[in-house]
């Protein structure tokens, strides 16, 4: 009895090491070469194993799975239907857990990446407005995500109502902005590319919250916002940016 009991467990232990591959990076890889070899099929069951394992493994591939990973699986759908009916199957099961009020920020930010890359970010904004009324402490935490999409379809009112204070929102970019260039300075690691990341980002979030503030009348708030963005700062291409941002959406001349 004993014997057969051991013999169970080695072959339950060998059954879960060889259906659990352990290293997205390398699942990740191998559904590439799949896919180069036309072996969709693999491709696509290393794709979805991605997606619903990889931060178990390694957090630190937040941004991979949600970036390249996603371009990757759009590719598949392109040559393998069955790859793309699977994305946007995982895309509707997990708006379906939001609306229902189950959702996680981490949850809305897979749909809105997933939208963005079939170019149906406005089924991101039919969601959010849904999570309003559904889950509205969830949409508040969202916002952050969902508000270039929010925008882009011209959404001014709901995105002055689930906006943060601008003083709020400025002190946050300008903690995230010292961060990265006290690391681009003093890491060797780091390169001219992360430094203009850094910058873009800064830039992009001004704009983000001026549209907003003009958008709905407040421009003495967005006038403020713009000079305290730019205070004590000696980088040109900021300092250039914000008045470049003030000229277009403030400048009355």
């Amino acid at each position: 009895m004993k014997k057969s009991a051991l013999l169970i467990i080695v072959m339950i232990f060998f059954a879960l090491a060889c259906s659990d591959p352990g290293d997205p990076e390398k699942v990740l890889a191998r559904a590439r070469k799949y896919y180069q070899q036309g072996n969709y099929e693999k491709a696509l069951q290393d794709h979805i194993w991605f997606h619903d394992n990889a931060l178990k493994y390694k957090p630190s591939l937040y941004g991979v799975r949600l970036s390249f990973a996603l371009l990757d699986w759009i590719e598949l759908g392109r040559k393998f239907p069955k790859a793309h009916n699977a994305l946007i199957d995982i895309r509707n099961r997990k708006a379906d857990l939001i609306k229902k009020k189950r959702g996680t920020l981490e949850l809305f930010h897979d749909v809105q990446s997933i939208n963005t890359y079939l170019n149906e970010s406005a089924k991101t904004v039919v969601l959010y407005k849904e999570m309003t009324d559904c889950d509205f402490e969830l949409a508040k935490q969202c916002y952050c995500l969902a508000k270039e999409d929010l925008i882009a379809k011209q959404e001014f009112e709901l995105c002055n109502q689930m906006m943060e204070a601008p003083m709020f929102i400025g002190r946050d970019m300008r903690k995230l902005l010292d961060q990265n260039i006290t690391i681009y300075k003093t890491n060797q690691w780091t390169d001219e590319k992360q430094l203009e990341w850094t910058i873009k980002h800064y830039l992009e979030e001004t704009e983000f919250t001026v549209i907003v503030l003009v958008k709905n009348s407040r421009f003495i708030e967005a006038d403020r916002f713009l000079a305290k963005a730019g205070e004590d700062i000696d980088i040109a291409r900021i300092t250039s940016g914000l008045a470049d941002l003030k000229n277009q959406y403030l400048n009355l001349n």
